[in-house]
């Protein structure tokens, strides 16, 4: 994990905590409705994780989360993957959302009524 840096190593952590904490109760395969993923999600965007091409946000949560919490995740694969899958999901959306034009899908406009026309 030489590519990473204190802030993306620091944010992965606190989602595995996070996934261990949901691991541990006994709260259904979803994670926390609050902001908090949304935000570390949105912070690792920005940190550069997304440039990382040796392996996937759900790939680094789960091998971080087996470390942190060893038996949960071992007794509750399935809740694992599952919350897991819906951190890289939102991570892609949001990659996706941020990586978008302003304009990709409108036709640029005239500013105003005058520019809009040959007068």
């Amino acid at each position: 994990m030489n590519d990473t840096n204190p802030q993306i190593e620091e944010q992965l952590d606190k989602l595995a905590s996070i996934c261990c904490e949901q691991l541990k109760g006994d709260s259904p395969r979803t994670l926390p409705e609050d902001s908090t993923v949304d935000d570390l999600l949105r912070a690792l965007l920005m940190s550069g994780y997304a440039r990382r091409s040796d392996k996937t946000l759900q790939v680094d949560i789960e091998h971080r989360v087996k470390d942190l919490c060893r038996d949960p995740a071992m007794h509750r694969g399935g809740a694992l993957s599952s919350m897991t899958e819906q951190l890289q999901s939102k991570f892609d959306e949001l990659k996706s959302w941020e990586s978008r034009q302003p304009d990709d899908k409108s036709p640029p406009k005239a500013a105003n009524i005058s520019s809009a026309g040959n007068a």
